[in-house]
């Protein structure tokens, strides 16, 4: 009821030059009745003798021919039917009372209320007008069925327009949902390529190089530490790739503020310092004990420093130290993650830089910067991000 009531507040409401258009098929259908309507009204007044006034010609086909506007201009055709019903009422033309009463409910469907109540009052004026003239001949009992088919269209009318009204918004809704679900997919799938680029680039990165490692050496030291380096990042692969799994078949929440590591920022730094201790480089970490940050900020910057550690074992073949150094001031996070590699250098291993476009993106919707580039003694890597994005 109260959405009844709403779009009746809302058609009542509704601007007096505006209009709801027709749907294509029933204006090509109403084009199609004023044609054959006007071709049957032209044989009959050739037939009928001359009985027809010129008025009554007039006025019947300025009618037909309104009609017919409803297909482009609704609230144009109301108005012209208003202006021949006000001519018939006083000529006393009463032809197209019948066709008038229809009318009504085209009105009704097209048009704003206040247009359809003009018109309506116009008709009814034009009915009074025939059905008071001396010698019009018409029959109450006539005026009565076509007072009632007035109101039947007007009710018919207004009854297709609130279904056709709340089928648009449906549609419309229908539309946002297909929009907003197609968001949420999108959305997953990212956080779902992010945990397996994490997984490719990092552990499967440690383990080929590893494997190098061992294909070059027969220190017992540097081999037993090499298969305990692969076999800890095998085992963290496959733990990641369960997780992913989980997350795959619902099992896990997908949510951006979910961790990529269960000990957070100090966990991270520290696995990222003992893989790039093992693959001899010396780490440097100037972090503060007690730093907290909101856990999307946490996210974004584990995610810098284990991208760039990656990146390290990757491409940086020959960097000997890393420095990680985390400043919070002022409101903002600043991230820096650089080494000492030599140019030209890398561990020939494949690269997309999918890592980097991500974290580019994901700075870029928290308002702060990322930027990777080489410097003077190595690559540097600085991120920044407002604490309160």
């Amino acid at each position: 009821m109260n959405v009844l009531r709403a779009r009746l507040l809302g058609y009542v409401r509704t601007p007096f030059w505006g209009y709801h258009a027709l749907p294509t098929l029933a204006r090509r259908l109403l084009i199609a009745l004023v044609a054959i309507t006007l071709l049957l009204d032209s044989i009959g007044r050739a037939t009928n003798g001359g009985t027809t006034t010129v008025v009554s010609a007039i006025v019947t086909t300025t009618i037909t021919v309104a009609v017919a506007l409803f297909a482009w201009r609704p609230p144009v055709a109301t108005i012209v039917l208003s202006i021949a019903g006000i001519t018939a009422a006083i000529t006393g033309v009463a032809d197209s009372l019948l066709v008038g009463a229809v009318i009504i409910g085209l009105a009704a469907f097209t048009c704003s209320a206040t247009l359809t109540g003009v018109y309506a009052l116009v008709w009814v004026a034009w009915l009074l007008a025939i059905v008071g003239r001396p010698d019009s001949g018409f029959h109450p009992l006539g005026a009565i069925i076509i007072a009632m088919i007035s109101l039947m269209s007007l009710i018919i009318a207004l009854t297709i327009r609130n279904q056709y009204e709340r089928a648009q918004v449906l549609a419309t809704q229908l539309e946002a949902t297909e929009r907003e679900v197609a968001e949420q997919l999108r959305h997953e799938r990212d956080l779902i390529a992010d945990e397996l680029h994490d997984i490719v680039a990092h552990e499967i990165t440690i383990v080929a190089l590893h494997a190098a490692v061992l294909e070059r050496t027969e220190d017992r030291t540097t081999r037993s530490q090499s298969q305990t380096a692969i076999r800890e990042a095998a085992v963290q692969a496959l733990t990641d790739i369960r997780r992913v799994l989980g997350m795959v078949r619902g099992e896990e929440n997908l949510t951006p503020d979910r961790l990529p590591s269960p000990d957070g920022l100090p966990g991270t730094i520290a696995v990222v310092t003992k893989e790039l201790e093992q693959a001899g480089i010396e780490v440097t970490v100037d972090v503060p004990d007690d730093v907290r940050l909101p856990s999307a900020s946490m996210v974004a910057l584990i995610r810098v420093i284990r991208e760039s550690g990656t990146n390290v074992l990757k491409h940086a073949t020959g960097a000997r130290h890393v420095r990680i150094a985390l400043r919070v001031e002022r409101g903002w996070a600043r991230l820096e993650f650089s080494d000492d590699s030599p140019p030209a250098r890398t561990a020939g291993l494949p690269t997309s830089g999918y890592g980097i476009m991500r974290l580019q993106e994901r700075f870029r919707l928290f308002g702060g910067s990322f930027r990777a580039a080489r410097g003077p003694q190595g690559w540097v890597v600085s991120a920044s991000l407002p604490l309160e994005s």
